[in-house]
């Protein structure tokens, strides 16, 4: 049996040019992505039929299903015709045909008279503090998360709280039906992560979140957004998010709105731990202010708005008592710490021009879209809200909000004096979320 002649040399070349070109690609973005604080990017397909029997709903062909490229097309409208009485048929049989879905216990049980509620996006830093506040006042609280390895540790830590779990994903719609049987208020708080592609989670998803929410009757929506995001229609996160509010206003379901400036809690990995370990810290040379509000007060908000009527189809800010500038924020942390900064200044030209050469490559979009945040960093933009009008609707104090000055001593008097000699900041960053510092 003869053998094959060797391959000729000059095609051998060719063969490891694209192998050669890739991995000059993938470490040009590494290093790009790497120079980048995580502070200039926010940390913000159709449902499967829904059985008859799971609501009485009526179909009609007068809505209009939103379109990322402008406009809306038409297609069909799910009108609940929800009833003033109880449901006749018990919350717990239903549950039982999904094995997806952790099952009750008897504390749970009764504290359903006061309702079921579906967190999305449980898992992030918001979420978490939504599914904590819910459970101690009261609500059943049921979680649609993810099966992936990142999510392992929150998914134990929810259950842990008395929270059930259902497996799903917002990119597979079909998954979404079952987390919502019996369920009388949705709070939306997911966004996509770093890693993954924008469009799925907080475009698509979404729409199939909303569109199954419409078709099983629940009778809450509430979302979160971004402030200002209807300024920023280039910042595709923002834009996303201002279509999702346009698209809440052609439903019929009870929504509530509330835009975000930022998270303190963000403010802790990108400042307060790399300076009390001497690493370099990002800065810039923007005058945008930031009104950071603290997760534990964002969630008290929102679980305020869920039986408030007043709430209903409207949108309010939740943004902190005053907003600062990046180099206000690092002078801050060196107050509270003892500290000096080492800061490295990032020109917004510098963001933007990464984010143009990250345009080039296809497979480059989605980092590159997420460096589109630096447009509202380079126009000095001011995040922040009137808080008056939301505390006054919702009944809260606003004296009682946490001023950044009061989250940023906390942290630093409480958690760093006791892990002085840890020098994992994933672990202290742990450490302070579950403390609610």
């Amino acid at each position: 049996m003869e053998s094959r002649p060797p391959m000729p040399l000059m095609r051998s070349k060719r063969a490891i040019y694209p192998t050669i070109l890739t991995i000059c690609a993938a470490s040009i973005l590494t290093i790009c992505l790497s120079s980048v604080p995580t502070r200039f990017y926010p940390s913000i397909a159709s449902p499967a039929p829904v059985n008859s029997n799971t609501a009485t709903r009526s179909i009609s062909t007068n809505a209009a299903r939103p379109s990322l490229s402008g406009g809306f097309h038409r297609c069909p409208r799910v009108e609940s015709q929800r009833s003033t009485s109880p449901r006749s048929y018990p919350r717990s049989g239903r549950l039982q045909a999904f094995s997806s879905v952790t099952s009750a216990s008897p504390a749970e049980e009764s504290s359903q008279a006061k309702g079921t509620i579906l967190v999305v996006g449980g898992t992030g830093t918001l979420g978490r503090q939504i599914v904590r506040r819910a459970l101690s006042d009261g609500y059943t609280v049921r979680c649609l998360v993810r099966s992936r390895f990142e999510s392992e540790e929150g998914r134990r830590v929810l259950q842990g709280w008395g929270a059930q779990i259902v497996g799903g994903d917002l990119g597979q719609a079909t998954s979404i039906p079952p987390a919502m049987l019996g369920v009388d208020a949705v709070i939306d708080c997911a966004t996509a992560r770093p890693e993954e592609p924008l469009k799925r989670v907080d475009w698509d998803g979404k729409v199939a979140l909303i569109e199954t929410a419409q078709a099983m009757g629940v009778d809450r929506y509430i979302f979160f957004s971004i402030d200002k995001c209807h300024d920023y229609p280039e910042v595709k996160l923002m834009d996303m998010k201002a279509k999702t509010e346009d698209y809440l206003k052609q439903t019929n379901l009870n929504y509530t709105v509330f835009k975000l400036c930022g998270f303190m809690q963000a403010l802790v990995s990108s400042y307060a731990i790399p300076i009390v370990e001497g690493e370099n810290v990002w800065g810039t040379d923007s005058s945008s202010k930031i009104a950071y509000i603290n997760s534990v007060d964002a969630a008290r908000l929102a679980l305020a708005s869920v039986d408030n009527e007043a709430t209903h189809r409207g949108t309010f800010s939740l943004a902190g008592p005053t907003a600062y500038t990046t180099d206000e924020v690092i002078a801050l942390c060196e107050k509270f710490s003892g500290s000096d900064a080492k800061v490295i200044k990032a020109p917004g030209f510098f963001l933007q021009a990464v984010r143009s050469f990250l345009n080039l490559f296809k497979w480059a979009q989605d980092a590159a879209d997420r460096l589109s945040f630096s447009e509202v960093i380079s126009r000095n933009t001011v995040l922040s809200g009137d808080m008056k009008t939301t505390c006054e609707v919702l009944k809260i104090d606003p004296e009682s909000l946490t001023s950044l000055p009061e989250y940023l001593e906390s942290f630093f008097n409480t958690i760093l004096s006791k892990v002085q000699k840890i020098k994992k900041s994933e672990y202290v960053s742990t450490v302070a979320r579950d403390l609610e510092i």
